[in-house]
């Protein structure tokens, strides 16, 4: 199965869509789920992103803001004809950049959170309760993540992440990160107060 290559653009969007996209987060309000605070896109959110030409606005099925202080579970996002997924970084506060963590490895079928040993429910991206190599996932290895990967997800112990490739890239302000909805992907460890996003989903 072919699936979309990762697209790193450092310089992907300008800083008067950031601060139209942040307005426009900051004047709603927001809701929760664990780990994670979100807001739904307006249609107001794709009028700024039709200034945005690496942006094709015509294919987004799904459009949210999401902010946290924690790093988020490993998950993937393919739902229907979600076949793509686009982060936005919008802000990082009192700190360092983090990282989205892409992996090599998919999983072929709805969204899922695999949640190690935590006992959680999702209403999107079903829970499993364990790591993602004790699933029926694509491409995993018999090795442990490499220690150029682990150093960005420290915050649970290595054999969580067993049977795991990728790569990390920094979650900097005016960059965008393009993946396959069905890869897995995490958030790194954050040294941050905070990070505010947009994802969006094209469709296929």
């Amino acid at each position: 199965m072919s699936l979309t290559s990762n697209i790193y653009n450092p310089k992907g969007i300008s800083q008067t869509s950031i601060d139209l996209l942040k307005d426009i987060y900051k004047s709603a309000g927001s809701y929760d789920t664990d780990n994670m605070q979100k807001l739904a896109g307006s249609k107001e959110a794709k009028e700024v992103l039709r200034n945005e030409s690496s942006i094709d606005v015509d294919r987004i099925t799904v459009c949210h803001f999401y902010k946290h202080s924690h790093p988020y579970f490993p998950h993937t996002d393919f739902h229907t004809n979600e076949k793509e997924n686009i982060v936005i970084p919008l802000e990082v506060v009192n700190g360092p950049n983090p990282y989205l963590v892409i992996f090599d490895q998919w999983f072929d079928g709805d969204g899922r959170t695999w949640t190690f040993r935590e006992n959680l429910n999702f209403e999107f991206n079903k829970s499993l309760k364990g790591r993602p190599c004790d699933f029926s996932i694509h491409e995993k290895t018999e090795e442990d993540l490499p220690s150029n990967l682990y150093k960005y997800l420290s915050h649970h112990p290595r054999n969580y992440w067993y049977g795991l490739t990728g790569y990390a890239y920094e979650f900097k302000v005016g960059s965008y990160i393009k993946f396959d909805s069905k890869k897995i992907h995490a958030t790194s460890r954050l040294f941050c107060e905070s990070k505010l996003g947009l994802t969006i989903r094209y469709r296929a």
